[in-house]
């Protein structure tokens, strides 16, 4: 995918884009609509955001307008199996505009951002665990791709949105985060114990693959430098459980706890509507939540 020359040349120059990876291995954690209203207040800001759907059920590519594919076009699945590079698939993000249509004048564009974005359909989508442990599988495709990529298309921020697993499709992500790279993994967590104590198995496996020596000879690192709560308890929503366990996270975690979003009925509205929270609600809670999650990050809005 990647000449030697110009993966060397990659691996001593300091990337410009961040890198943020929302995983954490439970199911139903907010980890999608994170990415995808966070792509959506950053590009609305002025960065240059590319969001990969990394996730078999392809759901941020749902939300960001991109689930029905044109007759040949490819997808990251593709891009495993080596049968196309990630600089052809990516696509304008967009969300939809008239609920009843599938073509292109049913949506609208979403400035500043686009999605590598993956295909429900695809015969293989299932396989990707399969395809990337072959024997020729490459753990490092999507970095190998990303820099590929960086030569002829900038972007700021490249933020990723993988299953809620730590197989080998997780760990193409996490090895983006190298000695070269900016960014961090950020697991989003709903207020119940059992989201919590996830936190606990990433921070394990994160050291797992920072004290691998194939991982460590390349400056591989991967820290969970941010937690973010989601669906954080309000004065209205919130049984005894949420409260303790939000508690809980800012006692634990207060030094890395990004602003709360708060929970708010809208999140569960994206998929039906393929449309991010900060442009189907803009003035909802968690819309105005990612805001602050955004400048929290370092983002603050371009002039």
């Amino acid at each position: 995918m990647t000449s030697t020359l110009a993966k060397t040349r990659a691996q001593n120059v300091k990337r410009a884009y961040k890198v943020f990876i929302f995983a954490l291995k439970a199911g139903g954690t907010a980890k999608t609509s994170s990415t995808t209203a966070l792509a959506v207040q950053l590009g609305l800001r002025g960065y240059r955001v590319l969001v990969i759907d990394l996730d078999p059920q392809c759901n941020a590519t749902r939300v960001l307008g991109r689930r029905v594919f044109k007759p040949g076009q490819k997808s990251l699945t593709d891009v495993m199996a080596d049968k196309a590079q990630l600089k052809d698939i990516i696509v304008q993000a967009r969300y939809r505009t008239d609920p009843d249509g599938d073509g292109d004048d049913s949506f609208t564009e979403i400035p500043n951002v686009w999605i590598a974005p993956g295909d429900l359909d695809h015969p293989e989508i299932d396989d990707a665990e399969r395809i990337l442990n072959a024997e020729d599988g490459n753990v490092f495709w999507l970095k190998d791709g990303l820099d590929d990529l960086a030569e002829e298309f900038d972007v700021d921020v490249v933020l990723i949105d993988p299953p809620a697993t730590y197989g080998r499709l997780t760990v193409t992500a996490l090895v983006l985060l190298d000695e070269e790279t900016e960014g961090a993994v950020i697991p989003p967590v709903l207020c119940t114990y059992k989201e919590a104590d996830a936190l606990v198995r990433l921070e394990k496996k994160l050291k797992e693959i920072s004290e691998r020596r194939m991982y460590q000879r390349r400056g591989i690192r991967p820290q969970m430098k941010y937690v973010m709560a989601c669906a954080a308890p309000t004065a209205s929503f919130g049984t005894e459980e949420h409260w303790e366990t939000f508690n809980e996270l800012k006692e634990e975690y207060g030094d890395i706890l990004l602003p709360p979003v708060h929970w708010s009925g809208v999140a569960t509205k994206i998929y039906r509507n393929e449309c991010a929270v900060p442009i189907l609600s803009p003035n909802s809670r968690p819309a105005q939540d990612y805001a602050k999650v955004a400048t929290a990050l370092g983002f603050p809005q371009r002039r």
